[in-house]
Parts: structure tokens; C-alpha cells; sequence
């Protein structure tokens, strides 16, 4: 398993508590090259660079390896890894993301998903993770959740794909976590709510008196059962989404992987 080589990313910038989580313990099963934006880029969705140039600069981890922080989009770091490493490696994963990205609306709006969608289109096998934070998270400073567990949790899921072979219309697996598991935590197998929140436009004057808007958004007080946004927030449980790119749900030979993925985790998770 060490011989592998994967990719990590994230959207919420290369200093990111849940990325850095994410990579030590990943880091124990394979090797972890992370390219990561400088600064946060949530919800920038699929963008790629192509009006001014990228810089990337390594950074040194204390266990001596080398990561890379870039002025590019998520979806842009996908190519600086590949260009970096002069080679795809054998698994792409994005996260932890603070916040969840359940529903198509956050999944086409995230710029983790994005990422993990980018190594899609280049034939490589992707994994989304991202969590829920409580109601008055406000996505600026990473407060209130305990990465640890999720990346534990995250590293026995890329254990376990990395040594099955993946389906050829399966795009990438979206996994969200819940604010916080328990041993009696539920893995679902789920697809994704269409949205979660209903967005509006909130207006305001600023000190010139001249308006302005800010978008915003209330959740939905419910969700159809079996999708994402259901497992997440109404179940507290672990969703897995198999998103394919064909937008026309999925092969049976990823239910198996799927069916797979639920029992193993379950059992190897606390």
C-alpha cells in the first residue's frame, strides 16, 4: 500500500485543520503529496486559472515531506499535482472539508467536489470528505469540530478502495460526516438531495449609504429519505454518494463497491 501515491486537495486553503488531519493519517497507509490553495476558496466550483499565471510553493511538514501551496483553484491544483509529480498518482482525495457538501446544489457549488471532479475527467479515482458544523459555524475560522476521528474514519475508506478496482462510470465518492460520531453512528449509502438551503439576497447600505448584497441561505427543515442531506442531518449519520459524470445514476458493479464500503467501515470506524 505504500507504493501508491495519492493527491490530496482542499478548498479551505493549505493551513486547513481538517486537511492537514486528513493527511497524517492517510500518510500512515500510502504516499500523500498535498497541493493545496494559499488562501481559501470555498465554493468556487470547477474554475480553472487560465487569465494570469499560478505560483506554487513547497512547504516542509515536520515529518519531512513536501507539500505544495498554490495560488490556483482547487480544480487548477489537480494539474499542478500532475505537472509537479510528472506523473497522476493512483488516487485523488479533497478535503476534509468544513462544511458539508451534501446535494447536487453544494456538490456543483463546492470547490472540494470540484477537485475530485477534475481528477474524474483525467481518469483518476476521487474521494470528496467533508463535514457538517453546527448552525452558527461561519465557515471563516474552523471552530467546533474534531477532525481526528473523521480522518481516521476517511483513511480506512481510502484503505479500503485503494484495493478495489474501480468502476469505470464511477466518477468519484462524495462522503459527508456529521458534527460529531459516536459508536452508534449509521453509514448510509445514499444519492444526493437536490438542495439544502433555500438561498436569498440579503440587502444592506453601507456607510456611504450606498446598497449592497450578500447572499444567504436558511436549511430546509427536511429532505427525502435516502439522500445525503437526510443521512447527515437528520439521521447524524455517515453518507457515501457514488457521483458518476453521466448524471444518470450508477453501474451495478459500484453497488457492490458501495455494499462493500458500508460493512467495512462500520465495522473498522470506533
Amino acid at each position: 500500500m505504500k507504493d501508491k501515491l495519492i493527491l490530496l486537495t482542499n478548498d479551505d486553503g493549505i493551513k486547513s485543520e481538517g486537511l492537514n488531519s486528513l493527511r497524517k493519517e492517510v500518510n500512515k497507509i500510502a504516499k500523500v503529496v498535498c497541493f493545496a490553495p494559499t488562501e481559501p476558496s470555498s465554493a468556487v466550483s470547477k474554475s480553472l486559472t487560465f487569465h494570469k499565471p499560478i505560483r506554487f510553493y513547497p512547504i516542509k511538514y515536520e515529518d519531512g515531506s513536501t507539500g505544495y501551496s498554490t495560488t490556483g483553484s482547487p480544480a487548477d491544483n489537480i494539474f499542478v499535482g500532475f505537472h509537479v509529480l510528472k506523473r497522476k498518482p493512483d488516487l485523488v482525495i479533497s478535503g476534509i472539508n468544513y462544511g458539508d457538501n451534501s446535494s447536487i446544489h453544494s456538490i456543483l457549488t463546492s470547490g472540494t467536489c470540484a477537485a475530485a471532479f477534475e481528477a474524474a475527467f483525467n481518469s483518476v479515482p476521487a474521494i470528496a470528505f467533508s463535514t457538517e458544523v453546527a448552525d452558527d459555524a461561519q465557515l471563516i475560522d474552523q471552530k467546533g469540530v474534531d477532525f481526528r476521528k473523521m480522518a481516521r474514519i476517511s483513511a480506512e475508506i481510502v484503505k479500503i478502495v485503494l484495493e478495489l478496482d474501480w468502476p469505470e462510470n464511477l466518477a468519484f465518492l462524495n462522503v459527508n460526516y456529521p458534527k460529531e460520531i459516536t459508536k452508534d453512528t449509521q453509514v448510509y449509502i445514499t444519492s444526493p438531495e437536490v438542495y439544502k438551503y433555500d438561498n436569498f439576497m440579503v440587502e444592506k447600505a453601507d456607510p456611504r449609504n450606498i446598497p449592497y448584497l450578500w447572499l444567504w441561505g436558511e436549511r430546509k427543515k427536511s429532505f427525502r429519505e435516502n439522500t445525503d442531506s437526510w443521512a447527515v442531518v437528520e439521521q447524524n449519520g455517515i453518507s457515501i454518494s457514488p457521483i458518476s459524470l453521466d448524471l444518470h445514476g450508477i453501474s451495478e458493479p459500484a453497488s457492490k463497491i458501495m455494499k462493500i464500503l458500508q460493512e467495512q467501515i462500520r465495522n473498522n470506524m470506533i
